[in-house]
């Protein structure tokens, strides 16, 4: 028996809202690593921004994997959308995944920015 997707959204958003929010910790503390080194006093050390990309290519990779696992849940909930089982939790999750495509963005770019 299939579970209602407000179930399975549920189910999903304790993990999910914990990844993000490990997920933008660990890609803030890139961030403020390569303000650190495009302001250092002598230049920026290229083991350091090697370092950086890595660690940003890395959370990439987890952010891509999350996306594509939870793709066909998020599919799921935009066919939903205006039908009878709509609930706001559908909607809280849906934009969720946007802030996960938002934190892809923001980990090319260190990864980019980094070079």
């Amino acid at each position: 028996m299939t579970q209602p997707l407000s179930d399975q959204v549920g189910q999903a958003a304790n993990l999910v809202g914990l990844l993000l929010a490990l997920v933008t910790l660990f890609t803030s503390e890139q961030a403020r690593r390569l303000a650190d080194e495009r302001t250092r006093e002598g230049g920026a050390r290229h083991s350091r921004l090697t370092s950086i990309r890595y660690a940003s290519v890395g959370l990439g990779a987890v952010t891509v994997t999350s996306l594509g696992l939870l793709g066909p849940l998020v599919f799921d909930v935009v066919k939903a959308i205006g039908g009878d089982d709509w609930q706001p939790v559908l909607g809280v999750f849906a934009l969720v995944y946007l802030l996960l495509v938002a934190l892809l963005c923001w980990q090319v770019t260190l990864a980019f920015r980094s070079k």
